[in-house]
Formats: C-alpha cells, structure tokens, sequence
C-alpha cells in the first residue's frame, strides 16, 4: 500500500487514535507475557502504516522520513511493544539500500555489539548476534556481514538459526541467534553501494532517541497529573516545593530531549550521515533525560508508581532499556565530542545556532 504525501497532523492523528485503542495499558500487560502486540500489529499492517518510509520497489509503503519520524515517536508515547522501527526506519532502510525485498511478515535488525560477528562465504553464514529486538516474533532479520569483498546486507530467518531467548526490562524479546553455517537464498543476500554501518548506526541512535522523547512526554504528563490530583494535608502535593522542583526538572529534561530530537530527525532528513553531530546530541541528552525523569517520576508516585496496575512502569523500563541500545549515553557523547574536535572550535557556535 502506497502512503500519499502526508499531512504530518494528520498521520500523527491517525496513529494517536490507533495506539489508544490498541496499545492501552491492559494489552501492553498481556503482550509482556505473550512477547507479542498482533491486533496492533494486524490493524497497522492493514493501514499500511508498518512499512511507512520503505520505498514501494522492495514491497514497503513510500512516505518520507518525516513520516517514519512520527510513527516512531507517536509509538514512544504509547510504549508500543512492536518493532516499528526496525521495520521502518533500520531494517527496512537496510534491506531497500542493498536491494532486497521486504519479508512476509515482521523485519527486525541486529543492533552492533561488540563480539558479535557475522562473516559470509559463498552464500555460507557463520556468527552471533546477540539481543537481537524481537528475533523470535520476526520474519527475518536485517544484518550488515562480512564478505570476501566488503560489506554484504543479509535477511536471516529464525528458522536458519539457533534461537535463544532473551528480554529486555520491559519484557520484550531481546535474543540472541547463533549462525552455524546457515546457506542464504540469493533473495537473502545483496551488495549495498557503501558501506551502511555508519549510517545504520545514527538511524538506530536516532530511532530511540524519538522513542525515548515520545515516552518522556506521557511519563512527565503522567506524573503532573498524578500531583495534581494527590492530596497530602489538606492540598496538592503539586504545590510542595520539593515535589514542584521535580515536576519543573522532568519538564524541562523532557522539552530538551523532545526538540534534541526533532531537530536530528529534520537534520538527519536532509542531509543523511552528515548529521552525525544533531543525531550524536539527540541521542546523549534523551539517554540523560530517560534516567532524570525516571527517577522523579518514581519518586513523586512513590508506592504507587511501583505496582503492575499503574502503568508507569510501562515507559519506565522502557525508558532504562533505550538509553542503553545503539548506544548509551557515554558512546554518543564521546561522538559528539570527536565530531567538534574534527569541525573545529571555530565553527561550533554555527552548528549550535543553525541545525
């Protein structure tokens, strides 16, 4: 299914209403036991809204990335558990640079660890990939591996390899797969014409980072509501100068990460890995804001906030798992860091002031 020129409101409407029927609070539960969201992920396959971003020539939906861009972090607001965008924004992205066409059926990507290898004779796999996202639920799994001649893009299914199961703090599939010779199709293999491992890199920070400041957004709300409403001697406890620190610190914490990552996404849309500097400060400060607001939102909720039956937990661990994935905090500032040491003092004022 084609997606037409969109209205950016308008998809964001659409997806809102969507996720608010299909992934409240009682089906994000019975997916953390079941590892699996499929009237979500049956409704969204119907609209056409899985493959939003991949050209239709591989079998994906079109649309830009200012599209995929507000799926991702209309899913972070919802803590969808569906791996939205690794279909859209990596693996699909991937399987389309090298040629290859779409599975039937879900496509995840391996995040790059350190240890993990992946090494391609012939049409011969050999490796390991570890906490891979969803490995288990998906149609096949978008790897970069390493050819006699170079990088080769690879769709591994599950079925061609050892699967051992794994999570994440929020329950969702995080597995690892052991490759022991497994023989590709040639529909599995293709030759990207670069090598896609620096930008695979800044699409996955970019990835959590989205879903990192959709998630921030409905915790900060989540909790000002909750103060707001609780009532300890006579008056909101929203009114107590220590809780109010709180909410105005989560606030703040949360608009940062949410403009840090719009600007990467409209940044990294015109200019590609050339925004590695937007893509590397988007990242940081959302890892940096997913453990700030966590903390206050926990601690202004208190008991409350630890139960199943109240779903903060829900963008909590979500929330610890993204600053860690593609990664973590510390990894995107060295980036950051190296990416001012190469353009010069000189012209740090000038990114700063016109992303």
């Amino acid at each position: 299914m084609s997606i037409p020129e969109s209205d950016g409101g308008l998809l964001e409407e659409t997806l809102t209403r969507l996720f608010s029927e299909l992934s409240d609070a009682e089906a994000r539960q019975a997916a953390e036991s079941a590892g699996w969201m499929p009237d979500c992920w049956d409704s969204m396959e119907e609209a056409g809204l899985i493959w939003i971003g991949v050209p239709e020539a591989v079998g994906g939906s079109g649309g830009d990335l200012g599209d995929v861009c507000t799926l991702i972090r209309v899913a972070g607001r919802h803590a969808v558990p569906l791996p939205l965008s690794e279909c859209s924004l990596i693996g699909g992205w991937l399987s389309a640079l090298a040629g290859l066409h779409l599975p039937n059926g879900p496509l995840t990507a391996a995040i790059p660890r350190a240890g993990d290898t992946l090494e391609l004779e012939g049409n011969v796999l050999r490796g390991r990939l570890s906490r891979v996202p969803w490995a288990r639920k998906a149609a096949a799994v978008a790897a970069v591996a390493e050819g006699p001649f170079g990088p080769q893009v690879v769709l591994v299914y599950p079925t061609q390899v050892t699967v051992i199961p794994g999570h994440n703090l929020a329950g969702e599939p995080r597995d690892t797969l052991h490759v022991n010779g497994a023989t590709l199709g040639n529909e599995q293999i293709g030759t990207p014409p670069l090598d896609p491992r620096p930008e695979l890199m800044l699409r996955g920070g970019l990835s959590r980072a989205l879903l990192t400041a959709g998630a921030l957004e409905t915790v900060a709300a989540m909790t000002i509501d909750y103060a707001r409403q609780r009532r300890q001697f006579g008056k909101a406890i929203a009114t107590f100068q220590a809780v109010a620190q709180r909410l105005v610190l989560m606030s703040a914490e949360s608009e940062a990460a949410a403009m840090a990552a719009e600007v990467a996404a409209r940044r990294f849309a015109h200019v590609g890995v050339e925004a590695a500097f937007e893509v590397a400060a988007a990242k940081a400060t959302a890892s940096r804001a997913a453990s700030a607001v966590a903390a206050h939102a926990h601690q202004v909720l208190a008991a409350v906030g630890m139960t199943q039956e109240h779903p903060l937990h829900h963008f909590t661990r979500r929330l610890w798992t993204w600053r860690q994935e593609w990664g973590a905090e510390s990894y995107w500032s060295e980036t950051l860091g190296r990416q001012v040491i190469t353009s010069g003092a000189d012209s740090l004022w000038n990114r700063l002031a016109n992303p």
